[in-house]
């Protein structure tokens, strides 16, 4: 029995070596993530004959990707493919195929080297690295390099890597060589990296109240730090898991965790705060609201346990906490300092409008 897929690279990276060819389906279309939809149309994919039907790699795969796996009619014969319960039909853009075959080469990773710790495969959180692996990818034009030598990621020798780890987070092995700055190239190296998709904080601010909101909350990493006070002051935040744009992240989180509403976003700056361990890429804002009416009060989502308390501080007393340390939070701290240098500017603004 043959296994289809409507993309040639998801097919390769889950399974670079078998032999692919290319195939077509009648009466069925594809959706957003390359599952077959049934209808009148003509789906054009790759397909190939698999030792034991339906293997590992393409049953982890084809389980996170779609409803149900169905025998379809190929050029070829017969094959098996992955069909969604969907009736509507959707484009299946570049960008999805991308972040698709991202995730079918971390799903093909996973399974040539199971553990207790890694399967079953984690659809949900590949795909949000994922996406955090391709708008890094195409960041290349957005992000200078003056001073920086230039060396460039596909300088860099891979010669193995490993995802022991893999659930909301995952843990990845790598053995690698790079360039060094003397033009040599560096012996093999062994290097852990925890994976986090891209993330966004936002602090909020009244220019005209000159007020902020920080939050608190419990902090699992500062707990198994050691911390005596494992509940730490934040701007408010959230993880970049869907393909929405990083200014619609601040806005829904800014309702999620402080119950306010964005009236205006500042950029302060995108950035990797620990990139010798930690993969997640920051982008950081001021945001803009009115507090004339907000309280503090008790926030979050019940459904992903957060337990949110806000705080709404006047300028001069949130520097204060920065000034006595309490206020150890680096995204905070940035985002404070920053404001410091724009206040004037955004309470000027503010009176003007």
């Amino acid at each position: 029995m043959r296994v289809f897929l409507s993309d040639r690279d998801v097919a390769l990276a889950l399974c670079p070596d078998a032999d692919w060819q290319a195939d077509r389906l009648s009466g069925y279309d594809v959706d957003a993530s390359g599952a077959l939809v049934a209808g009148g149309g003509t789906c054009d994919g790759v397909s190939s004959p698999c030792a034991v039907p339906l293997g590992e790699p393409f049953k982890s795969y084809f389980n996170g990707l779609s409803d149900e796996v169905k025998p379809a009619a190929g050029v070829h014969g017969p094959v098996l493919a992955a069909v969604s319960t969907s009736t509507q039909p959707a484009e299946f853009t570049p960008y999805a195929r991308r972040v698709e075959a991202c995730v079918a080469a971390d799903a093909a990773q996973i399974l040539a080297a199971p553990t207790a710790h890694n399967t079953p495969v984690n659809r949900a959180g590949l795909l949000m690295r994922a996406r955090s692996f391709v708008r890094a990818e195409r960041s290349d034009t957005r992000v200078p390099v003056s001073l920086r030598r230039g060396f460039r990621r596909d300088a860099v020798q891979q010669e193995s890597r490993a995802l022991p780890y893999a659930r909301y987070f995952d843990v990845e092995d790598v053995n690698l060589r790079h360039p060094r700055f003397d033009g040599g190239l560096s012996p093999v190296i062994e290097r852990t990296v925890l994976r986090a998709a891209d993330a966004v904080t936002v602090l909020p601010y009244d220019p005209v109240r000159d007020q902020v909101v920080v939050i608190e909350q419990f902090r699992p990493a500062a707990y198994v730090r050691g911390d005596c006070h494992p509940w730490v002051l934040e701007p408010v935040a959230g993880r970049c898991d869907g393909d929405e744009p990083v200014e619609e992240v601040a806005r829904r989180e800014l309702v999620e965790e402080a119950g306010l509403t964005l009236l205006g976003l500042e950029k302060i700056a995108n950035y990797y705060p620990s990139p010798g361990c930690l993969s997640e890429y920051l982008f950081t804002f001021l945001g803009l609201v009115d507090l004339s009416k907000a309280q503090s009060g008790v926030h979050g989502v019940a459904s992903e346990d957060e337990d949110i308390q806000t705080h709404i501080l006047t300028f001069d007393d949130a520097m204060a906490l920065v000034a006595s340390g309490e206020a150890d939070n680096g995204p905070l701290l940035l985002s404070l300092y920053w404001l410091g240098a724009n206040r004037e500017r955004l309470r000027r603004e503010a009176s003007a409008a």
